[in-house]
């Protein structure tokens, strides 16, 4: 059983305690939200890199590990993600719990004493970050937002979502873009810093069975003189359907043509359906038991793989394949035409109960975690929906076939992406 307690610390910043004995760890975590902008994007990105390599009290790398070894083994890492239209600074450090050090010793409260250094007291030289690592951290964040290309399953779908959704945020890359990070000067980043931590809502998770009381204490002192301006959550807009099906090609250096196709549902994670929209996908393209598996890609083989998934804060379902160009006219109407199956009905007892029972290990899986159960606690406190993971393997199990058809009815296609190589 999974317990979760809030504390307000301030205005804008809570702590969450995820207690459960699943683990012989306790892993905190600092989370940052942001609007995500085009013009603040690759800051953001950038700036979790360079506070990864230091701070005033560990100053560079090789310090940091130093004293991650004396707390047996800790480890702390920083790194940028994005729910929805929030792009969020996470700086995470998992350590053993004190339970099962020698006695009288104790790491817990120390790592995070070290996790809040790391996130409030950076290392700034001449009213900026160190340049050297400035400029090291641009080269390698440069270099990560040019491989995203390389991979052109993820590109492709990736194209598709930047297409559908070109006039708003959503559209936006959570690492940036080469020319934003290629401005950015040591002294704008700590500017970034400073309108980071003073404005932006902070949630703090600490995910183990450990003494919570004196972690609050700590973070009640240190942050005492933080304040959030925002108090509330970036929110990202549903997606609106454009009553037109778009078609998008683009000629890449490919040997598969890559089809992605995007689909409107209009359901966002508060609306009720939601459960029954998870059960629809699962049915239609998320594993071995779907349709798009058994029918596009196994009985008529027009695809060398076929899958779909939700865009959860959007309202958005995707699909990806891997096909010969020749196909794309066939495979794409097998694709629409699996669709309207589901919603005349066609789904099989062995469809509907495999999809309900595969999500919910899947979900029950995360308890294995404790980055995926903070995680998926992350993703609730930014929805607004705060329903635990025993609640929600509760609504999909209560699912109905009917529900399942309601929402395919409610689904349209929108657009599809397809990257081929040159004739």
């Amino acid at each position: 059983m999974i317990n979760t307690i809030t504390y307000d610390i301030q205005p804008g910043i809570r702590l969450h305690h995820i207690a459960t004995e699943q683990f012989k760890t306790v892993s905190i975590g600092i989370h940052f939200h942001q609007q995500l902008t085009r013009e603040e994007a690759a800051k953001n990105a950038l700036l979790s890199d360079v506070m990864r390599r230091g701070n005033s009290k560990f100053q560079n790398t090789a310090a940091i590990n130093r004293y991650m070894q004396s707390l047996y083994g800790a480890y702390f890492d920083a790194d940028i993600k994005r729910k929805g239209e929030d792009q969020i600074l996470s700086f995470v450090i998992s350590v053993v719990e004190d339970t099962y050090l020698p006695k009288g010793e104790t790491c817990v409260l120390e790592a995070f004493s070290a996790l809040l250094d790391m996130v409030l007291c950076p290392l700034v030289v001449d009213g900026g970050f160190r340049s050297d690592y400035v400029e090291q951290e641009k080269v390698n964040l440069i270099n990560d937002i040019e491989a995203l290309i390389n991979d052109k399953r993820t590109y492709a779908l990736w194209r598709l979502i930047e297409n559908m959704c070109q006039n708003d945020a959503y559209s936006i890359y959570e690492l940036g873009d080469k020319t934003s990070v290629e401005s950015i000067t040591p002294k704008v980043l700590y500017e970034q810093y400073r309108t980071i931590i003073h404005q932006s809502p902070v949630d703090i998770f600490v995910t183990g069975n450990t003494n919570i009381q004196p972690i609050v204490n700590m973070a009640l002192e240190r942050f005492k003189k933080i304040a959030s301006t925002r108090t509330s959550y970036p929110q990202t807009s549903l997606y609106m359907p454009t009553g037109t099906y778009q078609s998008i090609e683009e000629v890449y250096e490919v040997s598969q043509a890559k089809l992605s196709m995007g689909f409107y549902t209009g359901i966002g994670p508060k609306d009720p359906r939601y459960s029954a929209l998870m059960v629809f996908n699962s049915i239609f393209g998320s594993g071995a038991h779907s349709k798009l598996f058994n029918n596009v890609r196994e009985k008529l083989s027009l695809a060398y793989y076929a899958s779909s998934r939700l865009e959860r804060s959007k309202g958005i379902m995707a699909v990806s394949s891997g096909i010969e160009y020749q196909n794309r006219e066939k495979a794409e109407a097998e694709i629409l035409a699996q669709l309207t199956a589901m919603k005349e009905g066609d789904i099989t007892d062995y469809e509907f109960d495999v999809s309900v029972k595969s999500i919910i290990n899947s979900l029950r899986s995360m308890q294995d975690s404790a980055g995926y159960l903070a995680d998926y606690y992350l993703g609730q406190a930014v929805s607004g929906t705060l329903i635990s993971l025993e609640e929600q393997c509760r609504l999909i199990s209560c699912v109905t076939k009917d529900e399942v058809i309601a929402v395919a009815n409610v689904i349209q296609p929108e657009m599809v992406y397809v990257m081929r190589g040159e004739q």
